[in-house]
């Protein structure tokens, strides 16, 4: 299998790990000679329950025997959307009732960006140095790495860059920024977290100027910091 990986699969750096994967089961991978790796990577970031956790295994089979896809965008009333949603709404703050659903996160980064731009008619985005927040154009237009993104430039224009954490630099946020994306922790930084209300301050900041506040929460979100998302640790309800 390995060499037809090479042949016929695209990879994506220099050096794949090239793991020759049999199966996966709780918190650990299988390769094909039977060894178990504990894995950290969890489909990065997507496998938060682990491998073939049975009420989600079950949850997938018993919806596969009534229908696979039939609609995007929210055309269609199917209980397994409605209710995802539905109980979004009622553990978030009241402000957040209402789920927009994505297949990935550069996908909502997407689209986040396009709702600040359209809500507020503004242009100019607002990022972080060291962010990750995709790879697409719009969301590498955010990325905080210019290495990554050089070769791929020209990207979207108007976007400008921070420092995590430096109230100074919240004077850039102004009455022609459409919003401004963070991630509440910032990951492929290093696990950057917020300190001295650095959130609450972007919160005010964005109040003032009429600006939106846009946390990214793919990597904090969904009870990795001890909360349902990483916001609610530090007093702050984004856009």
């Amino acid at each position: 299998m390995i060499q037809d990986f090479y042949k016929y699969q695209a990879q994506t750096s220099p050096h794949p790990l090239a793991m020759e994967v049999s199966h996966a089961k709780g918190s650990y991978i299988y390769d094909t000679t039977g060894k178990k790796y504990l894995d950290f990577v969890a489909g990065v970031s997507a496998c938060t329950l682990g491998h073939q956790h049975p009420r989600v295994t079950n949850a997938i089979k018993d919806q596969l025997d009534k229908y696979a896809h039939v609609m995007v965008y929210g055309e269609y009333a199917q209980d397994p959307s409605v209710s995802l949603c539905k109980l979004l709404a009622e553990n978030m703050p009241p402000k957040l009732n209402k789920t927009y659903l994505v297949n990935s996160g550069t996908e909502a980064t997407e689209g986040a960006l396009k709702l600040a731009r359209r809500a507020t008619g503004r242009s100019q985005l607002i990022s972080c140095f060291n962010a990750y927040h995709g790879n697409t154009m719009g969301s590498m237009s955010v990325m905080g790495f210019e290495e990554r993104k050089q070769v791929f430039r020209p990207l979207i224009p108007d976007v400008d860059f921070i420092t995590f954490n430096n109230e100074e630099d919240l004077q850039k946020i102004t009455t022609k920024t459409a919003g401004i994306i963070l991630e509440t922790i910032q990951g492929g930084a290093g696990f950057v977290q917020p300190f001295d209300g650095f959130l609450t301050k972007v919160r005010q900041r964005c109040d003032e100027v009429g600006a939106m506040m846009i946390l990214d929460e793919i990597q904090p979100g969904f009870g990795r910091t001890g909360k349902l998302f990483g916001f609610q640790n530090y007093d702050v309800v984004p856009d």
